[in-house]
């Protein structure tokens, strides 16, 4: 898994990186000070991104304009915002703009791993103590039967399909060009959502709608 670190604080970048490089996780880190370099290391990776960290605040810019930038060119590239302060309207911007979470710098070490985990696996991630004071509601979890395959980013959704198409982790790898693991993390999370443990329970589940 390739993830793409973006801070300007020099001491901040390590000790993500060692965080990650240091977790079970199979990670290669690459870093940027500033959205130039950022910017130039998404367009053309030497290998392409599975997980994006942006700082909010950047030496040539703030982060959340990279994020847009970002999402209307690459959609499919998982991004995550940083900041340093405790600000629910950023994260709600932040989401608004197709963020996977939002992460303050402060969180505890335990924490901010499993939140980074997290959004490997496709899901979002808000500190709770900073949720119920976003202006908008629209990020709770909703677990209604009706609404599963709408809690499904875009790119689970497409994994998603494949899966009923039958086709192996490593062929989806290659039709979506993204990694195994990233497959493998976004399955893990569809299979938590609609209730299965396995790919034929998945299948049995989805034909049997199918026939209703």
């Amino acid at each position: 898994m390739h993830i793409l670190i973006i801070d300007d604080q020099d001491c901040y970048r390590e000790f993500l990186s060692g965080l990650l490089q240091g977790s079970d996780l199979n990670i290669s880190i690459a870093e940027a000070a500033t959205i130039k370099v950022a910017r130039a290391k998404i367009k053309a990776p030497q290998q392409p991104y599975d997980f994006v960290l942006l700082d909010h605040m950047l030496p040539d810019g703030k982060g959340l304009d990279l994020l847009k930038e970002a999402r209307n060119h690459y959609p499919d590239l998982p991004i995550a915002m940083l900041s340093a302060k405790e600000d629910p309207l950023l994260a709600w911007q932040c989401l608004e703009l197709g963020a996977l979470g939002f992460i303050q710098k402060n969180t505890a070490l335990a924490v901010l791993l499993s939140a980074i985990q997290l959004m490997l696996a496709g899901g979002r991630y808000i500190p709770p103590h900073i949720l119920p004071h976003m202006p908008m509601p629209k990020y709770k979890s909703n677990t209604s039967a009706s609404n599963k395959h709408e809690q499904l980013t875009p790119r689970q959704s497409e994994v998603l399909d494949l899966l009923y198409s039958g086709l192996s982790n490593k062929a989806i790898a290659h039709r979506l060009k993204i990694s195994e693991a990233t497959v493998k993390a976004h399955i893990t999370v569809i299979f938590k959502l609609m209730g299965v443990s396995s790919r034929t329970k998945l299948i049995a589940q989805h034909n049997s709608t199918s026939q209703q």
